[in-house]
Parts: structure tokens; sequence; C-alpha cells
């Protein structure tokens, strides 16, 4: 039934995004013996149209398991909004839970000393936490704090727990300084933390994030974010157009 001069399975990725886009993130696709079935081709031709589908971050496969519409929930970052994972996960449409790696108390490497204007003895709690979304990896992070932050802090960041709700239960006010995102390629162990199939490019996002009251840097990270869980979305609005109407300026 595919024909014409696009490749079968370029046509049939065309089909089938379609029908994605009818569907909800999550949902589970017909198996490659099915969909060849179903549209007259090889097996050899549903696998490859399935490839192209991952490659364009609609679809994700599990090994054993299937192939699943992808989540692409919309992460907005935006000055006004907390510097919250788990709450712009939820914004989106999603649940977020945190899985803690390790929280280990050592010494800064130089730009992480430089961003957090610590001293030459300061020390950090560097934390290495994966993020999923309704259960499925969605990301890993790497983000040190200063160690005085508060006594006991290490063992508050162990527990895995929302970071934006420790630091707000210890009195501060996380406020994000900056943050920049590109698309990065991801060492072997965040890639492995992401389960993914080699290394193909991800979302990367470096951030500084103060205190919204006297401006002390409370943490600086960085953190890999799969593309088939997550469509990044900057939003910025000048402060002198504020009065106008209009929704504000938004880059994707």
């Amino acid at each position: 039934m595919l024909n014409g001069a696009v490749p079968n399975y370029l046509a049939l990725a065309d089909l089938l995004e379609t029908s994605i886009a009818t569907m909800k993130g999550g949902d589970r696709l017909p198996s490659e013996n099915e969909l060849a079935t179903l549209h007259g081709v090889s097996r050899v031709t549903t696998r490859a149209a399935l490839q192209e589908l991952e490659r364009r971050h609609l679809v994700r496969r599990s090994k054993g398991s299937g192939t699943y519409v992808a989540l692409r929930l919309v992460f907005t970052i935006r000055p006004d909004l907390p510097p919250s994972w788990s709450q712009t996960v939820r914004r989106a449409g999603g649940e977020p839970s945190v899985k803690s790696v390790d929280a280990v108390l050592t010494q800064p490497d130089p730009e992480t000393r430089e961003r957090l204007e610590l001293g030459p003895s300061d020390k950090v709690v560097r934390l290495h936490r994966i993020g999923l979304v309704n259960g499925l990896v969605a990301n890993t992070t790497l983000t040190c704090l200063p160690a005085d932050l508060a006594p006991g802090f290490r063992d508050l960041l162990a527990t895995g727990g929302s970071l934006h709700t420790i630091l707000t239960s210890l009195g501060y006010h996380p406020q994000r300084e900056w943050t920049r995102v590109d698309m990065q390629v991801p060492d072997e162990e965040m890639a492995t933390d992401l389960e993914l199939e080699g290394r193909p490019r991800v979302w990367g996002l470096t951030s500084l994030v103060v205190d919204g009251q006297d401006g002390r840097p409370l943490e600086f990270g960085r953190g890999w974010h799969r593309p088939d869980v997550f469509d990044m979305r900057m939003e910025y609005q000048s402060k002198r157009r504020t009065h106008r109407a209009g929704a504000p300026e938004t880059r994707s």
C-alpha cells in the first residue's frame, strides 16, 4: 500500500506519526509484526520506520516491552517560575519522582567553586540523581551545593525528595539566576543513567540558583534530559513591555 518516490520506511513513519498525534503519551503501539501485517510491508520496513520515529523523539522503544508514544512534556523555563524540576514536571502534566544515586562531600572543581563563590577550603555536597516521569527514566543530574547551607544538609539531600522543597524548608528562597540549554552528547555514565541505546544527543541544562533575598549562590548543576520525555521551552518577557497586553515572547 506504500508506494511512490518516498522510501517505504519513511512513508510508513509519516503515516504512523499522523496516528500517534491522536494518542496519549505512554500509549503502546502495535508490535512490529502487527504493524507489518496491517500496512502490508516487511518487518524490516516496520523496524526502520519505528527507528525513524525514535530519531524524531516521537516514540520510546523499550527492549522486551514494546514501543510507546513519547511523553514530550513541555518543560517551561521562565524567570518568574520556581527553579523546581518536580513542580515543572507536574505543571506539564507528568508525575515526577527522584532516585538518589549518591550525595558526596567533596572539593569542588574550579568552575563550581567560582559559580558558588566559595573559598579555597570550602567544600560542596555533590548530588547525583535520576529523575523519573510517570515511572520512566527522564533525566539525570549532577548538582553541587555549598556544604554549610545547614546542619545535616547532606543527609536531607540523600533522601531523594525535591531539592527545591528541601531548600525552602531550610528558610532559603531559591531563584533561578540563569539557565543555559543546548543539545549535548552525554558521557557513558549519563547515557547509562538515561537508559539510552548508544549516546544520542539529549537536552543539556546548566544552571545557577541563588537565594532570592540575599543573592547567595545555592546550587550549581548540570542535567541531561531525554528529548522523548521533554520538549524544552524558554520564555522571556521584557520588563519594559510588561504593561502591554499579550503573551510573552516564546523561544523553543
